[in-house]
């Protein structure tokens, strides 16, 4: 009986782990930066296969070529507690779009840049850290009431280290352990600017945990 006990605890921890093996947090950003010295707040909601959570965002444009951002939230993952979810990125634009109006061929029918990041987690035995290298692109649509759409894409390469960390239950004494992987994953989505100082942004996320994210950033300053 005391054996069967172990076995089901041990079956929990690797499902539980499970749902932290994944990017969480998405893109939630197009490939065009920020004026240097503008910033962002936002937040946006994340609906995944096997968690929930929500996420504050703060992006500041250190450049025209170089964009930061931090993000803090909370995750709850299936059949666990509550818990925090860390990460920030860089980001560095390597081309604009040409004006949709320009009739010259000259320039690029495409925003691109190229971002690196971080995300961390912990989740009751479980750890996850991810570092990721980015290729993004976006083309922004200007509307004639003056607003605009940017549809974006970005494609992702990432190291993922997961550690279980050495536990007891029934009086004895588990030893952890972890497991390093490089994941590739995709997100297309698109920012809404319809409303004066503030965008909405909506994302499809596919990776380990297929997930969609919904969010609004307002322009701070």
């Amino acid at each position: 009986m005391k054996q069967i006990r172990i076995i089901i605890v041990l079956l929990a921890v690797v499902l539980f782990s499970s749902s932290v093996s994944a990017q969480l947090l998405g893109q939630m950003a197009p490939a065009s930066n920020l004026d240097a010295g503008a910033s962002n707040i936002g937040s946006y909601l994340i609906l995944a296969e096997h968690a929930t959570g929500v996420v504050g965002s703060y992006r500041y444009g250190f450049s025209s070529d170089i964009e930061g951002r931090a993000r803090l939230g909370f995750i709850d993952p299936d059949g666990g507690d509550m818990s925090v979810l860390v990460g920030a990125d860089l980001k560095y634009l390597l081309w604009n779009a040409r004006p949709a109006a320009q009739q010259s061929k000259d320039g690029y029918p495409f925003t691109f840049s190229l971002g690196t990041g971080f995300e961390y987690s912990k989740l009751g035995y479980a750890k996850y850290l991810g570092i990721y290298g980015a290729a993004i692109g976006s083309f922004p649509i200007r509307l004639q009431n003056g607003h605009s759409i940017e549809p974006y894409g970005r494609l992702s390469l990432r190291m993922q280290r997961v550690s279980v960390d050495s536990y007891n239950f029934g009086g004895q004494s588990f030893g952890g352990g972890s497991d390093t992987k490089l994941k590739i994953g995709a997100n297309i989505g698109a920012e809404f600017h319809v409303i004066d100082l503030t965008s909405f942004t909506a994302e499809i996320q596919i990776d380990d945990d297929f997930a969609f994210m919904f969010g609004i950033e307002l322009f701070s300053f």
